[in-house]
């Protein structure tokens, strides 16, 4: 009987027919059940990438991956947010999210960072936390309790989303983007109440966000520069999407607003190898006064305006900057996330 309906529904895909949410919602719980082949879930993977997925359809996918999550045990009675995105962009940069992530936590609003291996950046946010010191492998109520204490957290992605091991045997030999990739920041355990996610195509902009509020996000920035960054960009406009908790605004940035930029450079964001993406994260960390520290500043600017803790984006990119010029994030990192003994080596 399921493999009879998961079948049906693969024809669908192939004939280019749309599946409604609970269909989509249907299909990837048999998978992550383990009940889908690895053979009918490449095809349908496939035949999804052809047609192109729904609004209807990526809800529901969503949907069936956060039931499948493990979850915290600890109940969150406070706002905080998410900055992960699709990552896919191919642009080279050093990950700029979990710097963002870092300068809104040692500002005051709470995050919890979901994020995994590298998609786009030469090092994703599990690569370069690891970097420092930071434990991936501590038990869910350890990461919970850290979050409490702290107002950030990691969760990493492969921990928290078990059930994924059913599909990521097909992801890897395919090698190509599916789906998948923009629903695990639509996935956090936690489920945050505001989010920053920046998406790789700027057709997705408006969908993503409609599908967030259906979530029941309460304050959402969804965005894609014109240069093709899967976040906001200091060296082209962005297009983004606000959810206001109402209604969804399509909007576009002009980093020209921002007053206090410094002379633009892109080999100071965007790099050739992993060492030179690690090297610029580094430096930004340190307070150094470069484009990527601009870059950095800008998207945590953004999140600081989802939170509700200044009046335009203009006035937290101007909040994040001295923030990460006085070294208040790399203190942050230093002394409130215990990393002082590695990111410590940074000053010699």
């Amino acid at each position: 009987m399921i493999e009879s309906k998961v079948k049906s529904l693969l024809e669908n895909i192939i004939s280019s027919q749309d599946l409604t949410q609970s269909e989509a919602h249907y299909f990837l719980n048999e998978v992550m059940k383990g009940n889908v082949s690895e053979i009918i879930l490449s095809a349908f993977l496939t035949a999804l990438k052809i047609k192109g997925e729904t609004e209807e359809e990526l809800t529901g996918f969503v949907l069936a991956m956060r039931e499948n999550a493990e979850k915290p045990k600890q109940k969150f009675d406070f706002d905080f947010m998410d900055t992960c995105g699709t990552g896919g962009d191919g642009k080279g940069s050093f990950n700029v999210s979990t710097l963002s992530a870092f300068t809104l936590a040692s500002l005051g609003v709470k995050v919890a960072k979901h994020g995994n291996r590298s998609v786009s950046s030469l090092s994703g946010s599990s690569d370069i936390l690891q970097s420092i010191g930071y434990d991936l492998d501590r038990s869910k109520e350890d990461l919970t309790a850290e979050f409490l204490k702290t107002g950030f957290v990691f969760l990493f992605a492969q921990s928290w989303h078990p059930s994924m091991k059913y599909a990521g045997p097909v992801r890897r030999e395919l090698g190509i983007r599916t789906f998948f990739n923009l629903i695990g920041p639509l996935s956090n355990p936690f489920a945050p109440t505001h989010q920053v996610l920046g998406v790789y195509d700027s057709s997705l902009v408006v969908p993503v966000s409609r599908i967030l509020a259906q979530l029941g996000i309460k304050k959402s920035v969804t965005c894609h520069s014109r240069d093709g960054m899967d976040e906001f960009s200091i060296f082209a406009p962005t297009d983004y999407a606000f959810f206001d908790g109402k209604t969804t605004e399509s909007l576009v940035f002009d980093p020209k607003v921002l007053k206090s930029l410094f002379p633009l450079k892109e080999e100071e964001v965007f790099s050739k190898s992993k060492e030179e993406s690690s090297a610029h994260f580094f430096e930004i960390l340190k307070g150094a006064k470069t484009s990527g520290t601009d870059l950095v500043a800008l998207n945590a600017g953004v999140a600081l305006f989802v939170a509700g803790k200044v009046g335009s984006i203009s006035e937290g990119f101007e909040m994040a900057k001295e923030a990460l010029l006085s070294k208040k994030v790399l203190e942050f990192v230093r002394e409130t996330l215990n990393l002082s003994q590695v990111v410590s080596s940074l000053d010699k």
